[in-house]
């Protein structure tokens, strides 16, 4: 006759988690909305920063044109050719 060890007791261990417990689904639904809810929160706060990010831009894009239409005006033919020297550009 075989011995008997810890491996041949039965147990109900193990069991109690394959069935479906309420309590337990409530509680994990509970996590996901919350989770949900900080999803949202970090999207608008993502979406705002887009926004920041596009005016800047968008500042960024007329103060060139600007700059470079003032450049434009105040600078008249400004370059004078030299065979000896090259091009010579006036600031």
């Amino acid at each position: 006759m075989k011995r008997k060890s810890m491996n041949d007791i039965k147990t109900h261990a193990g069991t109690v988690g394959q069935t479906f417990l309420p309590h337990k689904a409530f509680m994990r639904i509970s996590c996901l909305e919350m989770e949900k809810a900080h999803r949202i929160r970090e999207m608008e706060n993502s979406r705002r920063r887009i926004e920041a990010i596009k005016k800047r831009l968008s500042e960024i894009e007329s103060e060139t044109n600007n700059l470079l239409n003032r450049i434009k005006e105040n600078t008249s033919i400004g370059t004078n050719t030299n065979k000896n020297k090259g091009l010579v550009l006036r600031y």
